[in-house]
Parts: structure tokens; C-alpha cells; sequence
């Protein structure tokens, strides 16, 4: 009888993982819908061979294609590949010894020995992923925290009834092994991880329609656009208040879409544009001057509220440079950070109308990008006091 309930929640969580597979058509829950019927498949056939019987290891194969499925899914889950990239490398090595105990459940008829491998396999996989939930935790809160509850439930229930139980006991047909609770457990938690990834993902989606449709605002990095750009500047100045502007550069940046593609360099413009928000003030603005969502384009710029000394601009762009240089992470590779080139210009120093300022530092970036030596910086003032003295 309990055979039989764990057979049918298994099916019921099959017919789950094909619903979310139907709902997103994302990898990640196809491989959801194959841990699941590749669970379903084991348990079956464990149920029905017994442990010494010819058939036995088919059971066993299917379970460790189960575990290899399941790893595959946590990946993607918790975004490893991109959050957690050396965790990543650690479990796709795991993932290469599932293939290989494949092979060997495949040729193997004895059941003991496959299941003692699965078992140190699936341990030692639960404990590197659950370190991965713990260190991704803040960019995907709830999938890590589902994830780290499944890994502690099937756990507890392989240290209860270890896998090889089913080849070491008497076999007891009927009867549901607390191991095989456990794997039942952990797939309808991860079902609920996988529900909570789909919602937040339509969250981001209606969030980037939203900046999509809202003026003034970049799509692909959610800073403000020339619009909101001019937008404040023109305000800042019908108030009169002193400001500064800072123009900034990503240097052949060009290379970056040709040599790693679009969607690389749309996540390189993205990091820049969060870091140089991390760098300035709530009333300060950052901003993408270049308009759509073309990643081939490079230029941002920032509006700084008030007249700081050139000392303290000049060591707010040794920070920009510095956080630009940070490499980004996208798809399981560590990309080359931005080598930025900055020009700055001072309201009402440097010029009494926004494109008066634009130029100034315009021409000051310009200035920046042809030296080959010095500071990633230059002020419009400074080159025009030179050229005075010139």
C-alpha cells in the first residue's frame, strides 16, 4: 500500500513538473519533469525486481539518472553558473561521476555496489548546492531557502534508510523506504522552488515593461535615458543650482559584443550601470545616453548635485574606474570589466547651458581616451587653464 501512494505522488509530480514545463517552456523545469519521471521509473522497477534479480540495476541506472537530472535542475535553480561559478565547476565535476556511475549501473548487475556510489554521489552533490543556496541566497531568496529545506528533508531520510538498504534487507515489497520519502519529499519541495523561480521571473518581466514604457528610463540597465537625462539637467539649471557632470566611456567596448556576443555585453552594460549607481548619491543621476537597447553602445553619464572640490570628483572617478574594472559574470564565464575614460565639466564653472557642460566634458573625455599614460580622468577646467596659459 505505501508502494503504491509513493508511486502515485510520484506521478502526480510528474504531471507538476510537465504543468511548469507547459507554463515557461524554460530548460530548467524539463529537467525537472525528468528527475521526476526517472524517480518514478526507479522506485517502479524497485518495487517490482528483486534486489538479487537480473533486473535489479535498471532500477539503480534510472535512480542515478534521477540524481543527475535533479543536479542538473539545482544548477539552473539557483543560478550557479552565473552567482557562483567555482561552486558550479565543483558540481559539474559531480555531474561527469553521475555519468560515469550510469555506465557502471549499466554493466553492473550486482545492486549493492551502485547504490553505495549513488549514495556518496547524491550526498556529496546536496551538500555543494546547499552551500551554493547559502551563498546566493540574496539574489534568489526563496529558491535557495525551498531548495536548502528539500536538501535537509532528503538527507535526514538517507541517514535514517540508506540507498543501499534496498539491496542489504529482505525485500519487502509494498512498503516505502525512508529514503525513498525522502527523494519523494525533496521533488515536491523543488516543485515549490521551481514555482517560486517561474513568479519571480514574471515579476522581472512586468518590471522591465514597465521601464520599457516609463519615460526616461533605459530599459537594459534601468538608469535614465538622454530624456531623463536632459530632463534634470534642464531643471537643475532653471533652479540654478551647482552641479557637476561626469561623461564616461566604456574603451573598446566594441570588442566585447564581437568576441562574447550581444547578450554578454548587454550584462557588461547592465554591471556598469549598477556600479556607478553604487557610487553616487540618491539625488545624484546616472544615465545611459545611449538610448535603445543597442549593446554595441558605450556612453553614460552622471549629474552630481552641488560644486565638490577636483580633489573629491577626482577620487570619485578613481572609484568608478576601479568598480569598472570588476570583471562580470554571465552564463558561467568571468568577463573583462570596462576600462572607462572620464571627462568632467562644473555648472556654472565650466558653462551656463547643458550643452555648453555636454561639450566641456566631451571635450575633456576626449582628452582622457587620447593620452596613453596618466589618470582615467580629466577636468574641462584644467585644459582650459592650460590652454589660457598656453
Amino acid at each position: 500500500m505505501a508502494g503504491g501512494v509513493s508511486l502515485g505522488l510520484l506521478a502526480g509530480l510528474v504531471v507538476c513538473g510537465l504543468v511548469l514545463l507547459v507554463m515557461s517552456s524554460a530548460r530548467i523545469h524539463g529537467w525537472y519533469l525528468l528527475a521526476c519521471g526517472f524517480a518514478l521509473a526507479a522506485f517502479a522497477g524497485l518495487e517490482r525486481f528483486a534486489p538479487d534479480g537480473p533486473l535489479a540495476h535498471w532500477a539503480a541506472l534510472a535512480l542515478v539518472v534521477w540524481a543527475a537530472c535533479r543536479l542538473q535542475f539545482a544548477r539552473q535553480l539557483l543560478r550557479l553558473h552565473q552567482l557562483a561559478p567555482r561552486l558550479d565547476k565543483v558540481l559539474l565535476a559531480l555531474l561527469a561521476m553521475l555519468a560515469f556511475a550510469a555506465l557502471h549501473a549499466g554493466i553492473e548487475t550486482r545492486l549493492s555496489p551502485i547504490l553505495r556510489v549513488l549514495q556518496a554521489l547524491v550526498v556529496a552533490s546536496t551538500v555543494v548546492l546547499a552551500a551554493g543556496a547559502l551563498v546566493v541566497r540574496r539574489r534568489v531568496r526563496w529558491p535557495a531557502i525551498l531548495f536548502c529545506a528539500g536538501a535537509v528533508l532528503l538527507l535526514a531520510g538517507i541517514s535514517v534508510a540508506h540507498l543501499p538498504a534496498w539491496s542489504e534487507q529482505s525485500w519487502a515489497p509494498g512498503q516505502a523506504n525512508p529514503a525513498q520519502v525522502a527523494v519523494i519529499a525533496e521533488l515536491a519541495v523543488l516543485a515549490l522552488a521551481a514555482a517560486a523561480r517561474l513568479r519571480a521571473e514574471r515579476a522581472h518581466e512586468m518590471r522591465a515593461h514597465t521601464l520599457m514604457a516609463a519615460p526616461g528610463i533605459d530599459a537594459l540597465t534601468g538608469a535614465a535615458n538622454r530624456t531623463g537625462f536632459e530632463r534634470r539637467g534642464e531643471e537643475w539649471l532653471r533652479d540654478g543650482r551647482p552641479f557637476s557632470l561626469m561623461l564616461i566611456d566604456l574603451n573598446d567596448f566594441e570588442a566585447v559584443s564581437e568576441r562574447h556576443g550581444r547578450a554578454a555585453s548587454n550584462a557588461v552594460l547592465a554591471a556598469i550601470a549598477q556600479r556607478l549607481r553604487e557610487q553616487v548619491r540618491a539625488d545624484d543621476l546616472v544615465a545611459r545616453l545611449d538610448g535603445d537597447s543597442d549593446g554595441d553602445r558605450s556612453s553614460f553619464a552622471i549629474l552630481l548635485v552641488g560644486n565638490p572640490p577636483r580633489q573629491k570628483l577626482a577620487e570619485m572617478a578613481i572609484r568608478i574606474e576601479t568598480a569598472g574594472a570588476r570583471p562580470v559574470a554571465h552564463e558561467g564565464r568571468l568577463l573583462a570589466g570596462g576600462e572607462l575614460s572620464m571627462g568632467i565639466a562644473c555648472h556654472p564653472a565650466d558653462g551656463d547651458t547643458l550643452a555648453d557642460l555636454f561639450d566641456a566634458a566631451g571635450h575633456a573625455l576626449q582628452h582622457c581616451k587620447r593620452k596613453r599614460m596618466g589618470p582615467a580622468y580629466a577636468f574641462a577646467g584644467e585644459l582650459a587653464e592650460d590652454a589660457a596659459r598656453a
